[in-house]
């Protein structure tokens, strides 16, 4: 049974590199009308919020463009989600905007222009090319079970301080305020705000609450409608007439056209800029990168399918991701690709049946984006940011947030400690910040071990029994639960060592309840606890070894120590079988 139950593992682990060809087999004329129509919706989301995160990155407007194209059109071809759609997200935009800016200050401080602008297309390829190469190397090897150690705690407090970092950016576009500083600390943004406030566009403020206004009445009477396409549409007309017929420049709103985005987005397609003395500085923040873009996409996918009951394949989708951001690469200016949650849920609530909805979407954005940039490039400055900040409000549940606090002291500490990292620190370090909390937290409570002490009453069952020191025993079981390594050594050994002190003991046995791990540590523990019992003619058991464990004290030498005789093995139909036996062993030790 253990033997099957591993091979299932396996074969869920197991990437599929063709995996829409099944797909392509049983597709019906029924599930592509329901595609199509999903796709669209998708499509028509993806329009403006791509425009708002490559603004968010500080990137051209094709950065987010060719993300979510490809992003989608990759992913749904190669990832195992009937639902997610890939592209740009607000995690990712504004880490590559915090990371690119932090270089670019640290490292080429004195370009400027062309020649500031060439640099940042070439860091940003380089390190797309290696999020994609990580990605897939996670992929093969399995490796993104490592953020297993990411608590939830961890994930919605770095996305909590991401949100707030996202909205004080986004309130210089909302109130007109040109921000002429550079700094990654977010408290020190706002404070940069505040003391700027003076020079507030009233009427960019004005459109600004209208767009959020506008959204929120969309969402609340048509939930399925595309309410940031409409809102855009209505606000961008409102002020190109606005604009066209004002004659006083301060009071005019910035558009898409102020940041020289006359033009549609060119295509071009070039080798990623591979430069070996950009690695050092471009490795740990695309790491960083591609652990957020693999945690989105795995809680993302996971979180749609509890709604679709669709079984999902984690290395599958960190496959399809690390090669829709290799391929990115190949594009001249594109952001990493990452997980939507707002359009991964619409492409659920709009009727999506499989995986080329998210394929259909990606080429409908091709043709909305190319073929009417005319119209797109009027976009207002603070309708996007009202986009954001709407939608940062909205992806943020304040009831998860809530029971972090509620549950236990851990939770809120990791919860507070990550979300005032990312306010006060890089995104990127916060990100590893995070990560090295959470571990350290479960290292703390995975060294721990539970210790109590059994004995058999008169019929036979074993119980917890509390050491009294007017009721020694001459044979002492000791049940260890838990997780056994290096860190819990110490706690294992003191233990062990006030009993062992005791005159009257002369057996000891180690119970190892549901313990399918020891390390070198434990084995060297065990070994000179034996040692000593033998110098003082006392004797050492241990009962209750999986056949992982006693093959792990087999290499390490444990069982030719103690002798095949003094270590039971344990049977799942009859777990309290090998104590009884090593009780037995005990007795007859002790008459001889």
């Amino acid at each position: 049974m253990k033997k099957r139950l591993i091979d299932i593992y396996a074969v869920q682990t197991r990437i599929k590199f063709f995996p829409f060809i099944k797909d392509i087999k049983r597709y019906k004329l029924k599930t592509f009308k329901n595609d199509i129509i999903a796709a669209l919706s998708v499509a028509l989301l993806a329009i403006p919020q791509s425009i708002a995160y490559s603004l968010l990155a500080d990137l051209p407007v094709q950065a987010g463009i060719f993300s979510a194209i490809f992003g989608s059109i990759f992913m749904g071809a190669f990832g195992s989600s009937r639902h997610l759609i890939a592209g740009p997200s607000t995690g990712v935009a504004i880490l590559i905007q915090v990371i690119i800016a932090n270089l670019m200050y640290v490292h080429f401080p004195t370009l400027t222009g062309a020649a500031r602008d060439t640099t940042v297309l070439q860091l940003l390829m380089f390190m797309v090319f290696i999020v994609g190469v990580m990605q897939l190397f996670f992929g093969f090897f399995n490796l993104g079970k490592i953020l297993q150690f990411v608590s939830r705690s961890v994930i919605l407090g770095y996305f909590a301080g991401v949100g707030v970092a996202i909205i004080v950016n986004q309130l210089f576009y909302f109130f007109g305020i040109a921000s002429k500083t550079f700094t990654t600390s977010v408290i020190m943004k706002g404070v940069y705000f505040i003391q700027n406030i003076g020079q507030i566009n009233f009427m960019a403020l004005l459109i600004g609450i209208i767009s959020i206004g506008l959204l929120i009445i969309f969402k609340w009477k048509f939930k399925k409608f595309p309410s940031a396409l409409v809102m855009i549409a209505i606000v961008s007309i409102f002020v190109y007439f606005f604009n066209f017929f004002l004659k006083t420049y301060h009071l005019k709103v910035p558009t898409l056209i102020d940041l020289g985005m006359r033009d549609a987005p060119p295509i071009k397609l070039v080798l990623p800029f591979l430069d070996l003395k950009f690695f050092y500085i471009l490795f740990f923040p695309a790491l960083a990168i591609a652990m957020l873009s693999i945690l989105e996409v795995s809680s993302i996918s996971k979180g749609i399918a509890t709604k679709s009951g669709q079984k999902i394949r984690s290395n599958q989708e960190v496959f399809g991701v690390g090669l829709s951001n290799l391929i990115l690469s190949f594009f001249y200016s594109s952001m990493p690709s990452s997980a939507s949650v707002s359009r991964t849920t619409l492409n659920f609530q709009a009727g999506a049946r499989t995986r080329f909805a998210s394929i259909y979407s990606g080429i409908i954005l091709t043709i909305l984006v190319f073929f009417f940039w005319p119209f797109v490039k009027h976009i207002p400055l603070t309708a996007l940011a009202a986009i954001l900040i709407i939608m940062v409000i909205s992806v943020v549940e304040m009831r998860q947030v809530k029971l972090c606090f509620r549950a236990t002291l851990g939770d809120a500490v990791v919860f507070s400690l990550t979300m005032a990292s990312c306010l006060v620190f890089r995104l990127d370090i916060a990100f590893f910040i995070g990560i090295i909390i959470s571990i350290i937290f479960y290292l703390k409570r995975a060294a721990v071990p539970n210790l109590v002490e059994y004995s058999f009453d008169k019929e036979g069952n074993l119980k917890v029994v509390t050491p009294k020191r007017d009721n020694h025993r001459k044979i002492r079981v000791i049940g260890i639960a838990g997780e056994l390594f290096f860190a819990a050594v110490d706690l294992v050994q003191n233990t062990l060592q006030k009993i062992i002190k005791e005159p009257d003991v002369e057996v000891i046995i180690l119970r190892l309840k549901n313990i399918y791990h020891v390390d070198a540590s434990i084995c060297l523990a065990i070994l000179r606890l034996n040692d000593y019992l033998k110098r003082t003619n006392r004797h050492l058991l241990i009962c209750g070894v999986t056949d992982e464990v006693f093959e792990i004290f087999k290499k390490a030498g444990v069982v030719k120590q103690l002798g095949k005789d003094k270590i039971f093995l344990t049977k799942e139909e009859e777990p309290l079988l090998s104590t009884k036996k090593a009780i037995q062993k005990a007795n007859q030790l002790i008459s001889k």
